[in-house]
């Protein structure tokens, strides 16, 4: 296309109208597809192995490669050194003494371990070779015999099943410290027991030839030498790696690790024991405080058995609904905030009203109606949700608050933490004492993973590792009982609890029928926090009075017409579930055997490939 266009400049320049035409013709023609870059290869492979008596194995390699037009740097080779034996151990063949020579000049080489391959990168990075090139390549590995009964054998992949280019002449000779016993050779690919081409044996020397083979092919020798002739056949074993071996069972790494587990478990729970219970006033009845004047001593609370608790019959201390719900489970939930809202309803600040399409069963919003501009007497908490709720508006949908709230939550919910702290029912906040043995716990863990981890990969004893692992899980899953209350936070809890009893008992033929609408919306906040909205709204459902708009319903709260008090069950918990949604919603993100027995090609020890870069 580029040649085109240069044609088509060219004619257009001599203005020549019927060189533009042939130009035009020559642009609409179909591109040309890029030449395949030639095929490299092998043109001849060399081997010789020279196996000495103490058991070492001198390898020459001899590689005419041709890189057939192609700009290279040279070649790599890659020589497994590292072999499954059994379920513990790995066989190794330690190669060193690694010199490399390019038609007849010493060359660089860059010798590294990669994936169970000792791999000689050849050649220099700054320069580049094209044509035919020989190498030679010299190495000695240990380990590389085995031992039998009746001789000692090489069984080695001369030619390794690895290169990726085709191998013109191949050959292998194998010389040794006696009189070979007997040879065999395969050639082919992986798996094959295919002979060689030609083998011969003379005296202490065996030669090996293959014409030809192909990509991915092997050439495998196996030489068998009389029985002492050569020393240091044993395998070289190290210990194997991975999840099986760095977990191994054993009575050592068994008994410490449970032993690790049973105490770091044990050491959690007992500072969960001494830091998590809650502490109560000695020598007072549940609920009641130090007189001034009287001993104020306070201690931990048993770990089991529980005083007795008495009903309460009214919101004690004027406690609001925030802190009722705070104080109860140690944490500020969403439920807290929406016993505030409608908290704030009961008291004549906001008014609300429920919204559902014609002939809906089921409310699709609530609206929100600023009354007053607050109280002075608000709490920290309470002042901050109310002025973030109307945001300097009269009215406020629900579904208005959803993705835009969650920032003005996590500042009411830490507020209503700080008055828990404020008003001495907690040393320190909830959330805080949480949050920090929550963060200790986490750091345990991941030390104790990391730990696990390193004994695994060097080691048999991972299972050492797994003891501190399971501690460290066990102190994740008290963590969140740390935050304990202080004496007055327990009077304050034992009545509070006094009062829950009571709205979770009381029927409505127990109250004045004229104080059924007044005491069911002043406590209806309380038994949101409770989780008792909907039993406390059922046992009011023949109370209400008509509003001036011909809806049934209270002062507070408001449905569409035709709706009642007996249908405020369905609709507060309703209320409570937007509402928690709606708060709380953030916007997505965008965001060794023998091979004279069963032998085949590529069987051995050693081979491997490479190829150029």
């Amino acid at each position: 296309m580029v040649l085109g266009m240069r044609r088509v400049v060219k004619v257009i320049r001599s203005g020549a109208a019927v060189g533009a035409l042939a130009a035009g013709a020559l642009l609409a023609a179909p591109a040309q597809p890029a030449l395949a870059a030639p095929a490299e290869s092998i043109t001849s492979y060399s081997v010789q192995l020279d196996v000495r008596a103490g058991g070492a194995l001198d390898v020459t390699e001899t590689i005419l490669y041709d890189f057939a037009g192609n700009q290279k740097h040279g070649i790599i080779r890659a020589i497994p050194d590292r072999f499954r034996y059994d379920d513990e151990s790995d066989r190794i063949y330690p190669i060193n003494a690694v010199s490399v020579t390019r038609d007849g000049a010493a060359e660089l080489v860059d010798v590294s371990e990669q994936n169970g391959h000792e791999s000689f990168k050849i050649g220099d990075a700054n320069r580049t070779i094209t044509g035919s090139h020989t190498y030679v390549i010299r190495y000695t590995v240990q380990g590389a015999l085995n031992g039998f009964p009746d001789h000692a054998e090489l069984y080695w992949n001369a030619i390794g099943a690895e290169w990726p280019v085709a191998i013109g002449n191949a050959s292998a000779t194998v010389t040794g410290p006696a009189a070979i016993q007997q040879a065999r050779c395969y050639a082919g690919p992986a798996g094959s027991n295919r002979p060689c081409a030609d083998s011969s044996v003379d005296g202490a020397t065996a030669r090996f030839r293959q014409f030809g083979l192909s990509s991915g092919s092997a050439l495998t020798t196996v030489v068998a030498f009389p029985l002492g002739s050569v020393t240091g056949t044993n395998p070289i074993l190290v210990p194997r790696r991975g999840p099986a071996a760095g977990f191994r069972i054993t009575p050592l790494s068994v008994g410490v690790g449970a032993g690790l587990a049973l105490i770091g478990a044990a050491a959690a729970l007992l500072v969960a024991y001494r830091v998590g219970r809650d502490r109560y006033y000695v020598g007072q009845l549940p609920g009641l405080t130090p007189a001034p004047g009287e001993p104020n001593v306070q201690r931990r609370k048993p770990l089991f058995g529980a005083p007795p608790v008495s009903v309460e019959f009214v919101p004690p201390d004027k406690v609001r609904p925030g802190q009722v719900g705070t104080l109860v489970d140690e944490k500020a939930d969403v439920v807290d905030v929406t016993g505030t809202i409608v908290d704030f309803a009961v008291r004549r600040h906001l008014h609300i009203r429920e919204l559902r399409d014609p002939g809906a069963r089921k409310p699709k919003d609530w609206r929100l109606t600023k009354l007053t501009n607050g109280d002075p007497k608000f709490l920290s908490y309470e002042r901050t949700l109310f002025n973030a709720l109307f945001d300097d508006r009269g009215t406020v949908d629900l579904s208005e608050l959803k993705n835009t709230f969650a920032k003005d939550l996590a500042r009411v919910r830490k507020q209503l933490y700080a008055d828990m702290v404020g008003q001495g029912w907690y040393r320190q906040s909830p959330a805080t004492t949480r949050q920090g043995a929550v963060a200790l716990a986490i750091l345990l863990l991941i030390v104790s993973g990391g730990l696990t981890a390193l004994l695994a990969a060097t080691t048999h004893y991972g299972l050492i590792g797994v003891g501190l692992v399971v501690a460290a899980i066990v102190l994740l899953i008290v963590a969140p009982r740390f935050p304990a209350r202080t004496g007055k936070g327990s009077a304050a809890l034992a009545r509070i609890q006094g009062f829950r009893l009571y709205v979770a008992t009381a029927e409505a033929e127990q109250i004045k029928f004229q104080e059924r609408e007044q005491i069911f919306s002043e406590y209806m906040p309380y038994a949101i926090v409770f989780g008792l909205a909907e039993r406390w709204a059922g046992i009011f459902s023949d109370i209400g009075a008509v509003n001036p708009d011909g809806s049934g319903g209270l002062y507070w709260y408001a449905g569409p017409p035709g709706w009642n008090v007996g249908l405020f069950a369905g609709s507060v918990s309703a209320f409570t579930t937007t509402t928690g949604s709606s708060l709380s919603s953030t916007p997505p993100s965008a965001s060794g055997s023998s091979g004279f027995s069963g032998g085949f090609s590529g069987g051995g020890g050693g081979g491997g490939g490479g190829g150029s870069w």
